[in-house]
């Protein structure tokens, strides 16, 4: 499997599961460049971020998250992560959600929306702990079917659940995982 970030010469270990028991079925998730996902999210009718608690460890995640979500993306913020927008007073559209249950609105076909306009077509997960986000993209791929709702990862891990996803960065590689985020964030 190659990937469009690396031209396909990237080592194994970037599109392995960042956790090795997370299996995935037949279809896994596809590594892509940050323009690739920015162009995604920005050809959406309706994303939809959703962050939590890890875009608190590092400031450079927060601001990323607000940088998103002032190019017009409303934000669903999960766990603690609505304590740093509140404190930054973002005044841009942010929703505080539970994770799981916003996952089931959003996977129920006659939902409004956190702002009642309607569904979302592209759900991009950022910042979540790695098991709960792989879980609900897990529902995501498997029952956001009618309409189609394709789930996207912006984390430093790999997802196979995911549609479009990063590789694996490990702390070293942190701030070319932040420049990622900032090439994403200009084609948005």
């Amino acid at each position: 499997m190659g990937c469009d970030s690396c031209g396909g010469s990237c080592s194994p270990q970037n599109y392995l599961s960042f956790d090795a028991g997370n299996t995935h079925g037949p279809e896994s998730g596809r590594l892509a460049a940050p323009e690739a996902i920015g162009r995604l999210i920005k050809s959406a009718k309706r994303p939809l971020l959703i962050v939590g608690s890890e875009i608190l460890e590092d400031d450079g995640m927060l601001d990323r998250a607000i940088a998103i979500g002032k190019k017009g993306i409303p934000i669903a913020a999960t766990g603690p992560a609505i304590r740093g927008f509140v404190e930054r007073e973002y005044d841009g559209e942010v929703y505080y959600y539970q994770l799981h249950e916003l996952t089931n609105c959003i996977l129920d076909p006659e939902w409004k929306g956190l702002d009642g306009q309607g569904n979302y077509d592209v759900v991009v997960f950022f910042g979540i702990i790695y098991y709960y986000a792989s879980a609900m993209l897990s529902a995501i791929k498997n029952f956001g079917t009618d309409p189609l709702i394709r789930g996207v990862s912006i984390d430093k891990y790999y997802h196979p659940h995911a549609r479009m996803t990063f590789g694996n960065y490990s702390p070293k590689r942190q701030a070319e995982y932040l420049e990622m985020l900032d090439k994403l964030i200009t084609v948005l």
